[in-house]
C-alpha cells in the first residue's frame, strides 16, 4: 500500500513482539537470581567478603550437622520468596497484556 519498511514494523510487528519481550525479561530475573545464588554458593562467585544469597547459605551449611538448621533455612526461604514473587509479577504482567 505504499508504507515504508519501518511504518509497517512500528505499527504492525512491534505491537505484537513488545509484550512478549517485557514478559520474557520479567521472567528472566528469576533465572538470574538463582544462578547467582548457585555461583556464589559453589564459591565461583563473590568473594566470601561480599553479602550475596549464596555465600550466606554456603556458610551455613557448616552449622547444619550441629543442628542450627534455622542458618540456612530463613535464607533459602528468603531466595524463595524473592524468585516466586517475580515469576508472579510477570505472571500477572502477562495475564495483563494479554
Amino acid at each position: 500500500m505504499g508504507k515504508s519498511r519501518w511504518w509497517i514494523a512500528v505499527h504492525h510487528i512491534l505491537p505484537h513482539i513488545l509484550p512478549q519481550f517485557l514478559i520474557g525479561f520479567m521472567l528472566l530475573f528469576p533465572h538470574v537470581i538463582l544462578h547467582e545464588a548457585a555461583v556464589t554458593f559453589i564459591g565461583l562467585g563473590l568473594s566470601p567478603h561480599e553479602p550475596a544469597i549464596g555465600i550466606i547459605l554456603s556458610e551455613s551449611m557448616k552449622y547444619l550437622s550441629s543442628g542450627m538448621w534455622w542458618l540456612a533455612f530463613f535464607p533459602g526461604l528468603c531466595l524463595l520468596m524473592i524468585v516466586r514473587m517475580f515469576d508472579q509479577i510477570g505472571e500477572n504482567l502477562r495475564l495483563l497484556m494479554d
